[in-house]
């Protein structure tokens, strides 16, 4: 994949102990010369923002590339072989602790894919994102989810970035997710996340296996679960879910959810606050 391609030799490619010391925990972004358009967003400390460039000459040597990282690294070696730098840029240095960098990490990102600059290849969506849009402001006001009637299982899917690419809802929350046999029973219901919101509501009547473990699911419109908040629910799985994983829930109907994927914790819990 990456043949052909000569490394680079950026002017710069560590920092010094000083530097270092004084950019402590830092906001950084990748841009390419060629457009001027950011597209990386990252976080780290030390020579984070250059590791990249240590990562592209290794997938030219050979070395193992993550999947996640293959868009990131072929715009890379594609500027390199026009013979120009990748720019960097440090956004926010001299962080007091992770939680802040998550938090200007997620809203760059979020402003750089709303702005002409258009989406990064981050392959995975920064901590802290609280993008709102119009319609997810309005939603501020919905109720909290607690349906008045059992629900053995409802797949809850995240579908921000189908939202912002103002794609189909029905299309985002039903296509090409990793379900096992086990868990593809009939009845069962689903839901489309965004900012902890319900945007999409179906009853699963049945599965289509799409090849390499992934599948979608053929629904029906449903309104009881439509327009919620889910804040309670994702709580009680937060670090699972903000890796872009989807969680399985029951409802007894009686004021009481339990996990049944995304979290050990299978006791159920009120839903009352």
């Amino acid at each position: 994949m990456f043949e052909g391609v000569q490394p680079k030799n950026q002017e710069m490619r560590e920092f010094d102990d000083l530097q270092k010391k004084r950019l402590g925990l830092y906001v950084y972004a990748l841009r390419d010369p060629r457009d001027e358009k950011l597209f990386y967003v990252g976080q780290g400390e030390r020579d984070r923002v250059l590791s990249h460039f240590k990562e592209a000459e290794n997938a030219l040597n050979g070395g193992k590339v993550l999947e996640g990282s293959r868009s990131k690294i072929a715009r890379i070696l594609d500027i390199w072989s026009t013979d120009q730098d990748v720019e960097w840029v440090i956004i926010a240095h001299g962080l007091k602790n992770r939680e802040i960098a998550n938090y200007i990490e997620s809203s760059v990102y979020d402003a750089i894919g709303e702005s002409q600059n258009g989406p990064t290849l981050n392959a995975i969506t920064p901590p802290k994102s609280s993008l709102l849009l119009p319609d997810d402001v309005r939603l501020l006001s919905a109720e909290p989810v607690n349906p008045a009637t059992p629900f053995e299982k409802v797949f809850i899917f995240p579908i921000h970035n189908s939202v912002r690419r103002q794609e189909d809802i029905y299309e985002a929350t039903r296509y090409r997710w990793r379900v096992t046999e086990a868990n593809r029973t009939t009845p069962a219901y689903a839901v489309g996340i965004n900012a902890a919101f319900s945007v999409g509501s179906f009853v699963i009547k049945a599965w289509t296996d799409l090849g390499n473990g992934r599948c979608e699911f053929i629904g029906a419109k449903e309104e009881s679960l439509l327009n919620k908040s889910w804040s309670r629910i994702i709580n009680r799985a937060l670090g699972y879910w903000q890796r872009g994983n989807y969680l399985i829930v029951s409802f007894d109907g009686k004021g009481k959810a339990r996990i049944l994927r995304g979290s050990q914790d299978r006791e159920p819990f009120s839903l009352i606050e």
